[in-house]
């Protein structure tokens, strides 16, 4: 059974639960995820395989991965999986999980979920090498040194006024003169360009300014008269220009591992922005919207992407135009997020994505 759009707003919209209570009833109230007919019963993982992906393989629902996803509690970052693992498809006390076989078949995993097997209180997975979620060489120029902030702020920082040899273009190991206030000597900044300007499509507030640090730079001295000398350390693909800002580097550390699962967002959301320049998302796209950390939106969050439907004619009634219904089109997951923006990569899409495509968590029905 469908659910139309109407209705998932006017529920999410409506509730006044946490995100956690919210998601606990629908657990509750919800029969466990579907296993594909066709999901293999063994599945070796393989170097480039995704989270994602591999939950796809198993689950009509793979946002609902973790539900049967069999772990042992006593285990740090559980949900890890790495190349060359072997996941195994077992019925343990009655429920269809999928777990990592450890050469003892599905007993192994019964005692791995009883901490039998377990020899310490505490056993720590290292990350590194480890199957991520989605492709992060997808996302990294939105990880490392993208970010969102306060246009205000933003304009109220020193500006590069020139550089040493008066280059309209500097690059890492020139020196460069910024203005404003004064910078402290000794202090390492980063340089950032101004970019896209964010407003929201509902109240037209404006949410946002996207900078991107072009390089650092150590200040060597400073003047009474706010002028300060830089020498740039570091560059990161792009020059230096005139008119770029200076402020403190901002620290904008992403875990590398992101968990999917269904969003507990406030309220229902759109995508603002296609990356890179492109007019329409496809699966592996990169994606804004206008939900962010205010609105509870954090990394991992799956969002169901909901186009409208088109407009047509109802011949029988006078040629009335009727709107018919929105329908799913494709989902996105978070994995960057700022008070009022996130950027979210595009997991699946059945029609081309673009910009007012409408955004909910995905339903459980």
């Amino acid at each position: 059974m469908k659910i139309s759009f109407n209705g998932l707003a006017k529920a999410l919209l409506m509730t006044t639960f946490s995100g956690a209570l919210l998601m606990g009833n629908a657990h509750a109230n919800n029969p466990a995820p579907t296993i594909k007919a066709d999901a293999p019963n063994r599945y070796i993982v393989k170097k480039g395989d995704t989270l994602w992906d591999i939950s796809g393989r198993y689950l009509d629902s793979p946002w609902r991965w973790k539900e049967i996803w069999a772990t042992n509690k006593q285990i740090k970052n559980p949900n890890l999986i790495y190349p060359n693992d072997v996941l195994i498809l077992c019925i343990i006390k009655g429920k269809t999980l999928i777990g990592v076989d450890t050469g003892e078949g599905c007993a192994g995993i019964e005692k791995q979920m009883s901490g039998v097997a377990v020899s310490s209180a505490v056993t720590v997975t290292s990350v590194a090498n480890s199957i991520p979620a989605i492709p992060l060489s997808a996302i990294k120029q939105w990880l490392d040194k993208t970010v969102i902030v306060n246009p205000q702020d933003f304009n109220s920082t020193p500006y590069v006024l020139a550089s040493k040899n008066r280059n309209l273009i500097t690059a890492s190991g020139d020196k460069i003169y910024a203005k404003g206030i004064p910078l402290i000597v000794g202090q390492t900044y980063g340089v950032y360009r101004e970019g896209e300007l964010y407003t929201d499509p509902k109240t037209l507030r404006v949410i946002g300014l996207e900078v991107t640090q072009v390089a650092t730079g150590l200040v060597t001295s400073s003047t009474t008269e706010g002028v300060s000398s830089i020498q740039l350390t570091a560059s990161y693909g792009k020059e230096v220009r005139e008119g770029d800002r200076v402020f403190v580097e901002l620290n904008n550390n992403i875990a590398p591992v992101f968990y999917p699962e269904p969003a507990t967002v406030t309220r229902g959301g759109m995508i603002i922005r296609v990356m890179d320049s492109i007019s329409s998302a496809a699966r592996g796209s990169v994606v804004a919207i206008n939900l962010g950390s205010t609105q509870g939106a954090k990394p991992g969050d799956v969002l169901t992407v909901y186009q409208k439907g088109p407009l047509v004619r109802d011949t029988i009634d006078n040629d009335t135009p009727v709107r018919l219904p929105s329908e799913p089109s494709g989902m996105v997951m978070v994995f960057n997020t700022f008070a009022d923006i996130s950027y979210a990569y595009v997991l699946s899409s059945e029609l081309p994505l673009g910009v007012g495509d409408q955004l909910l968590p995905p339903p459980y029905l």
